[in-house]
Formats: structure tokens, sequence, C-alpha cells
């Protein structure tokens, strides 16, 4: 994103307070550039997710890894390095209650060998317990539609983001609050694994548009600090 660009959205998140005759979404016309103008993610941004009917809890706390330094995105931290938590929370709730994304990230472009395909599907919903792995809808939800207040939906993701968000906790680039789990799937698993996954998940759609589950409605196999975040007002 241009720099001026940039410096004008953060004057605009600074100055929120006294936009109250602005709709929230023309504040966040800089999000839509590369998320979506509903949040729903953009053809084209393979590196960019898709942020509406994710639970607030979770965007609030991406928000703030952001700003805080726990993920690390240079337009990202430009945008809201100077944010306080209350707009950052409304954000976070704006795009919550967004209609979630329906359609698979990627329709088959990428393809999966057969065995790759039943590896990535076993993995998302039986893990390997050999190797310290809980499936993926242990504490994504069954449906894989994301678990209140922190845990988001891992379907309609493009294949290459969802791989470079593992080589970020892999690599301590993506924190988040202990104990991080997610870092310590990444690390457990294979490159190739991680690929497979990566694209099985790209594929899968929200048909029915399921919103994340209630809180407590999942008992991870692992302790997990993502479920602990404070949900947002």
């Amino acid at each position: 994103m241009h720099r001026r660009s940039a410096a004008v959205f953060v004057l605009a998140l600074s100055t929120s307070a006294a936009c109250a005759d602005d709709g929230i979404a023309e504040r966040l016309a800089a999000c839509a550039a590369c998320h979506g103008a509903h949040g729903e993610g953009m053809r084209g941004t393979e590196y960019v997710p898709h942020l509406a009917g994710k639970p607030a809890g979770y965007l609030f706390e991406q928000l703030a890894g952001f700003r805080d330094g726990r993920r690390v995105n240079a337009s990202m931290t430009w945008l809201v390095q100077f944010v306080d938590d209350d707009w950052l929370r409304e954000i976070a709730a704006y795009y919550a209650a967004l209609p979630p994304r329906s359609n698979a990230a990627d329709t088959g472009a990428a393809q999966l060998t057969p065995e790759r395909r039943a590896r990535a599907e076993r993995l998302v919903r039986e893990g390997d317990h050999e190797h310290g792995v809980p499936a993926c809808s242990a504490c994504h939800g069954p449906d894989l539609a994301g678990v209140e207040p922190g845990i988001p939906a891992t379907t309609g993701l493009p294949a290459d983001y969802v791989v470079a968000q593992f080589g970020h906790w892999r690599n301590g680039s993506r924190r988040a609050r202990e104990p991080d789990c997610m870092r310590d799937v990444a690390r457990a698993l294979s490159p190739e694994d991680i690929r497979a996954v990566a694209t099985w998940l790209s594929q899968q759609p929200n048909a029915t548009g399921l919103r994340p589950a209630a809180a407590g409605s999942v008992v991870p196999p692992v302790s997990c600090g993502a479920l602990k975040v404070e949900a947002t007002p």
C-alpha cells in the first residue's frame, strides 16, 4: 500500500471517535482493498485471508498482534501501529458480524494425488498421534467453521496463505498467547503435509454459511491459549 494512503488511513483510525456520522464500512476502505468489500476475500490476493464471520475475539487478537509485534506484516503494522484497543475491537466486531465466506478459495487448480489427499483428510479429521499433531477439526470445530471466542474458520483460505502462516509459526514471526498450540503443530508437521493440508482446506467451501461454534462447545485435545482470548463486546 502507498505510504501516503496508509498515513491517511491511520489518521482516520485515530480520529474515528469524531466520525460518528460516517459508516464504518467507509472508514475501513483500506481494509476492503485487500480483504474485500465485505471481508469476504478477493481473487489475486493469495496471501490475504477473508475476515467475514470469524470470531471477534480472534480478529482483535490478530490486529493487536500486528500492532504489538506478535505478527509480522509491514503493511498491517503500518496501519494499526498507533490504534487503541477500542477501535480495534470495533473493527473486529464489524467483520465478525458479516456473513461468513461460503466459497472455497481454490477450485482445484492445485491438484493433490489420491495419496496426498487422503493424508490431508486424515490430518484434518484424525490428526497424527504418533507425531503429536491433533486433528484440525478437534480445535477449529467439526465443520472447520471456528469456535468462539478465538479459533478461526479454516475453510475458504488460499493455500499459499495457509502455507505462509505455518511458516511464520515455525520461525517465530507469528506468535499467539501461550500455550501457542499452532506453533507446536506447525513444527511437528512436515513441509509436504503442510502443503497437502493447505491445499485441501483451500478447496473446502462453507456452503451453508456456518458461523463459529459457541464458546465451550469444543474441548480441544491440547492446551491452547487461543481459546482463552476475551470475547469482543
